[in-house]
């Protein structure tokens, strides 16, 4: 019964954390309306590669790891327009369960299970980063079941998996090569995370399979995938050297960072990484805010259960690794570390949950480190939650009424490109009044997105002409007609509180002969 009633408790806890930016409020998200659309794609094109021509810095076709999208094609399609925002909460909630499950079965010990599941249920990233329908949930989920498979491949057990699986490793171990092919077809920082943790097993235990399952995932994912896997490395390439050119951009204002509009020069001050005193320092508070329980996990001591032995290296390697492509300099490019925190909850959870179950004796220094990593975490909540409350602009978790109420009256205009400002708002814009809008940067290669991402580098008007915009959505929150220098280009057809809609009244001519965007790129630095 205590079992029973601490993992209901648990899930209701991880499921009110992971709501509570929606209450009161129409769900939103900034990928989440780039994924229904890729859903809907598939499930009426019935083909991969899908083509999304709503974006117009878009290839003709996507390149995107499909099978997340797969997923939400299979999920009834009313149910999922109206419980989009339910499916990242749920899919992190079962990956709690698992959780759960697996450190009761492995230490019979409810202490040890509820401590694990809490870790989980209150870690801020998981709650942040549920507000939003991406692969990224589902990829974790993935991840740690192909680590577990492979990880039951090596280590004997005489379990409910020896009932299903026999006793010998080879069933375990096909199960985990495919999974690991589905990773890699899903989500890319995860995958390498997978990668990361599994060379490091390899190094800490001597046994070359889990590294060689790693790396076997790469051809499996080709076939499994017909081929279409290719299209996805060859997307990763050019979002590599798209980030190697504009990671010093990482989070910069488009506006206000932009070299032609901002007041910086070009010169990014408010980027993730802008070269301040104080960006390095925000860096290190928002890698501890995102999961305090680093802390504790500096505290503990290697487990000398194989279990646990197991799931700390898997935790430790992914935690190097967030840190390195944090501070790390080049690294950079594979995107912000504490994206990749995420995949070391599950095993971090386990080890402290295990550390706490075995320990002995009076108050340790890890006791310690452990309840100031769950004060941390609490606090970091009620300052995401705050922040989430008080934002007025570039909402990354709920839909603003006015944002919503613009989009209902554009979908009632005639046929027409959109430009939207802030960038976060096109994906809402397009998915919901049915209109192609200027954004792009899910797929493919983007070189057309950097004249206009992460700064803009364009005058505006070089994109009404060459994509025939004839709408512009701004949240004068985020910047004004001034400021954006197409005061007389455009006309104000009606206004939503904050969200104005404008008409495109003249169009500017093309850009100079010989001046390309790669020219305007390159001299902007």
């Amino acid at each position: 019964m205590a079992f029973l009633l601490v993992g209901m408790a648990l899930v209701g806890l991880a499921l009110y954390l992971r709501l509570r930016v929606f209450i009161g409020r129409q769900p939103g998200g900034v990928d989440t309306w780039y994924y229904l659309a890729s859903a809907h794609a598939l499930r009426t094109q019935k083909r991969i590669p899908i083509a999304l021509p709503q974006y117009l810095l878009h290839d003709k076709t996507e390149s995107y790891p499909v099978v997340f999208p797969l997923f939400l094609a299979l999920l009834p399609e009313g149910w999922l327009r109206r419980n989009h925002w339910l499916v990242s909460p749920l899919i992190d909630s079962a990956h709690l369960l698992v959780l759960y499950l697996l450190a009761f079965r492995l230490t019979d010990s409810v202490l040890a299970a509820g401590i694990a599941g809490l870790i989980y249920a209150v870690t801020p990233q998981l709650v942040s980063e549920t507000r939003n329908l991406n692969g990224r949930a589902f990829a974790s989920l993935l991840q740690t079941l192909a680590m577990l498979a492979l990880l039951r491949s090596d280590i004997p057990s005489e379990g409910p998996t020896s009932l299903l699986l026999g006793q010998s490793n080879i069933a375990p171990t096909v199960v985990a090569a495919v999974l690991i092919a589905l990773l890699y077809n899903t989500h890319t920082s995860t995958t390498i995370a997978f990668v990361v943790s599994a060379a490091a097993l390899t190094l800490v235990t001597g046994h070359p399979r889990f590294v060689a399952l790693a790396l076997l995932g790469l051809p499996l994912a080709i076939v499994l995938s017909g081929g279409y896997y290719l299209r996805v490395i060859q997307n990763h390439l050019y979002a590599a050297r798209f980030w190697m050119r504009n990671v010093r951009l990482t989070r910069a204002h488009q506006i206000d960072d932009s070299p032609l509009l901002g007041r910086t020069g070009g010169t990014a001050q408010t980027g993730l990484y802008a070269p301040t005193w104080r960006s390095r320092l925000a860096l290190v508070v928002r890698v501890l805010g995102e999961n305090p329980f680093i802390l504790a996990m500096l505290a503990t001591p290697i487990p000398e259960n194989v279990w646990a032995f197991h799931m700390y290296w898997w935790a430790v390697a992914i935690l190097i690794w967030s840190v390195l492509t944090t501070f790390g300099g080049p690294l950079r490019i594979l995107g912000p570390g504490f994206h990749y925190m995420k995949a070391s909850v599950f095993p971090s959870a386990y080890t402290l949950a295990v550390t706490v179950n075995m320990r002995e004796g009076g108050l340790t220094g890890f006791d310690v480190m452990l309840l100031i990593s769950f004060l941390a975490s609490f606090g970091a909540l009620a300052y995401f939650f705050r922040v989430m409350d008080k934002r007025q602009t570039e909402q990354t978790a709920q839909t603003p009424p006015d944002l919503a109420r613009a989009t209902e009256y554009l979908r009632e205009q005639p046929e027409g490109s959109v430009l939207v400002l802030p960038n976060m708002f096109a994906d809402f814009v397009m998915y919901n009044s049915g209109k192609p809008v200027v954004w792009g940067g899910h797929s493919g290669n983007l070189a057309r997105l950097e004249e206009f991402f992460p700064v803009i580098r364009q005058p505006l008007t070089y994109f009404f002409e060459r994509y025939r915009v004839v709408y512009v959505v701004l949240d004068q929150h985020y910047t004004t007609l001034d400021r954006l220098q197409i005061g007389e280009a455009t006309e104000l057809l009606e206004q939503f509180g904050s969200i104005g809609v404008y008409g495109v009244r003249t169009r500017a001519s093309p850009p100079p002969v010989g001046q390309s965007a790669t020219s305007l790129l390159t001299r902007s630095g």
